[in-house]
């Protein structure tokens, strides 16, 4: 007998927030299960504001979340800090609710940054407790404890890993949302993960690339411009700019005889056929816009308004 239409039907929007590195992009992969957003080890890996789809059903709900997943929020003086933390903050207020992400941590630092976040937002949120793997039980019943004082400003509290949520912890947060958003018909259709525009997830695989081939200041100086995208049978082809902001960085990603490049194209172009599931043909080139991160023209020319 199907009992499909007697399901109380929710959809909405849900901003994924905390400090930058607390393993946001990291958790919607996980949810989404495929790897569209950036996840790297170093801070404000995420520029602009990308979004998941995920569905959610079970005996009484059927929702489709979408998760809108935000620039870590942090003190900035740089103009491209600004632009995204001005993402993060417009993504709080187009949302329904929000998922706060804290570490479980010893340092008392960690609940100062959500003690921040309550003083700037009343919004309605769900806390998510991540890494909780590396305390010890007794540990983190101590830092569960911590944040229980709070427990009039938030939803629920939901403890996980967000590199590997068991099928339980992940079944505990979609519930939870799914509660928690408006009654509402599904925004979009069923077969879409993300309405973020194609060219930019391949943007970020390539970012996320340069993220692991070089440290220091490249992955923070450098960004990509997609100049073009052409699907072909059985291949897509996609031309792309790595734009830096000094000559001497341009000659470190060309490497001697065009080694660094050849080996960055390669992981780039591996990163991109997960996406799209099939063969890709990637062309890099390297250009230097002096200082591009520091000036709104710059920023505007690689594309953030």
């Amino acid at each position: 007998m199907n009992t499909h239409h007697t399901k109380i039907i929710t959809s909405g929007f849900v901003s994924v927030v905390g400090r930058p590195n607390a393993g946001k992009s990291t958790l919607l992969n996980n949810l989404v299960q495929s790897p569209l957003a950036l996840v790297s080890k170093k801070a404000n890996a995420t520029r602009k504001r990308m979004d998941f789809i995920v569905p959610f059903e079970n005996e009484t709900f059927h929702s489709q979340i979408i998760f809108i997943d935000t620039p870590g929020l942090h003190v900035s003086t740089k103009l491209l800090n600004e632009y995204m933390i001005n993402e993060a903050l417009k993504a709080i207020g187009d949302s329904d609710i929000s998922l706060f992400i804290a570490v479980a941590s010893k340092n008392p630092r960690e609940i100062q940054h959500y003690r921040e976040f309550l003083q700037k937002y009343k919004k309605k949120h769900i806390l998510v407790l991540n890494k909780i793997d590396l305390l010890s039980k007794d540990e983190l019943l101590v830092c569960l404890q911590q944040y229980k004082k709070y427990q009039s400003h938030y939803l629920s509290l939901i403890p996980l890993q967000a590199c590997s949520p068991s099928a339980l912890q992940k079944n505990a947060l979609l519930l939870e949302i799914a509660k928690n958003i408006p009654q509402h018909p599904h925004f979009y259709d069923s077969s879409i993960i993300s309405t973020t525009m194609m060219r930019d997830i391949y943007k970020e695989a390539i970012r996320e690339a340069i993220f692991e081939r070089f440290s220091d200041e490249i992955p923070y100086q450098s960004d990509i411009k997609i100049l073009k995208i052409t699907q072909k049978p059985h291949i897509l082809y996609i031309k792309a700019q790595i734009i830096v902001e000094k000559d001497s960085q341009k000659s470190m990603i060309i490497g001697k005889d065009g080694a660094t490049i050849k080996s960055l194209g390669i992981l780039a172009r591996k990163k991109c056929e997960i996406i799209h599931e099939n063969k890709v043909f990637l062309e890099l080139y390297v250009r230097t816009i002096r200082n591009w991160s520091k000036n709104k023209a710059g920023l505007r020319q690689i594309g953030y308004e």
